[in-house]
C-alpha cells in the first residue's frame, strides 16, 4: 500500500514510517505536511508540530505567502498543551489573509481559520480574540453573500453567527435535517464525513459559547462517534476534548 493509502486504512505507524521513507529517497519532494498528518492521527504532536513546521518553511520559499499547514501546527500546539501559542498562530492565519501576507485561505476566503481562532478564544475565554475571530467571519460572510456558490465552510461560518439553523447546515452537508441519517451518509462517503465532523464540533463550540458545557461535550462526543476523516484538526480538538475529560 502506498504512504497515502496506509493513512487512510488508519495504519498510522505503517504510514508515518513509509513517509519517513519517502523522504529519505526523495529528498527533492516535500512529503512533510502528509507525514504530519500521520503523527497527528497517531498522537505524537511534537514531531507532527516539526513536521508541520518543515512543510510552511518549503512551501513558503517556494511561493511567497503559502503557509499550508499553519493551522495545523497551530493545533499541534493546542493538543500539547500550549494553547496560548496555539491561538496566536489561529490569529497569525487570520490576520495574513486579511493583510494579504498569506495568499491562500480556503474556498470560503478563511472560515476555516477563523473559526479555529473563534473556537480557541471561546474555549479560554479570551474576549477580545473572540471579537476579532467573530468580525472576520462576518467579513467573509459579507462576501460570501454577493455569489451564488455555496463555498465550505460558509454554512458552519453562518451557524456560528446565529444566521443559519444547524438543521440547513445539515441538509446542505449531507441532504438530511436528520442526525442520524447523516452519520448513515458519512459513514461511507468522506466528504461528508468531513462536513460533518466539522459541523459537529462547532455546534459543540456554540453550546461552550452560550454557557452550555454539557451540552457541549455532548456534542464533541457525537463529532469523536465519527471514524477519523484524517485531514479535518476539529476532529483530533474533539478527541482531545473527551479525553481530557475522561481524565481524573
Amino acid at each position: 500500500m502506498r504512504p497515502k493509502e496506509l493513512l487512510y486504512a488508519h495504519k498510522y505507524v505503517e504510514a508515518v514510517e513509509a513517509y519517513k521513507h519517502d523522504i529519505r529517497e526523495h529528498p527533492d519532494k516535500n512529503y512533510y505536511s502528509a507525514l504530519g498528518q500521520s503523527l497527528l492521527a497517531l498522537g505524537n504532536y511534537e514531531e507532527a508540530l516539526n513536521s508541520f513546521r518543515r512543510d510552511d518553511k518549503i512551501e513558503n520559499s517556494r511561493i511567497k505567502g503559502c503557509f499550508p499547514s499553519l493551522i495545523k501546527a497551530a493545533t499541534a500546539l493546542w493538543l500539547l498543551g500550549k494553547r496560548l501559542e496555539a491561538v496566536q498562530e489561529w490569529h497569525r492565519a487570520v490576520a495574513g489573509i486579511l493583510d494579504g501576507s498569506i495568499r491562500f485561505g480556503d474556498a470560503s476566503g478563511g472560515g476555516t481559520q477563523g473559526l479555529l481562532l473563534w473556537y480557541g478564544a471561546v474555549t479560554l475565554g479570551d474576549s477580545s480574540e473572540r471579537e476579532y475571530a467573530l468580525d472576520f467571519l462576518r467579513s467573509i460572510k459579507r462576501r460570501k453573500l454577493s455569489t451564488s456558490a455555496i463555498c465550505w465552510p460558509h454554512p458552519i461560518v453562518q451557524m456560528v453567527l446565529g444566521e443559519m439553523p444547524i438543521a440547513k447546515t445539515l441538509t446542505i452537508c449531507c441532504h438530511s435535517s436528520v442526525l442520524s441519517e447523516c452519520l448513515k451518509e458519512a459513514s461511507t462517503d468522506l466528504l461528508k464525513r468531513r462536513g460533518l465532523c466539522q459541523i459537529l464540533f462547532y455546534n459543540a463550540c456554540c453550546e461552550r459559547s452560550f454557557g452550555n458545557e454539557v451540552e457541549c461535550i455532548r456534542k464533541m462526543r457525537l463529532c469523536l462517534q465519527l471514524e477519523n476523516p484524517i485531514i479535518e484538526c476539529e476532529w483530533y480538538l474533539a478527541r482531545n476534548e473527551v479525553n481530557s475529560m475522561r481524565q481524573p
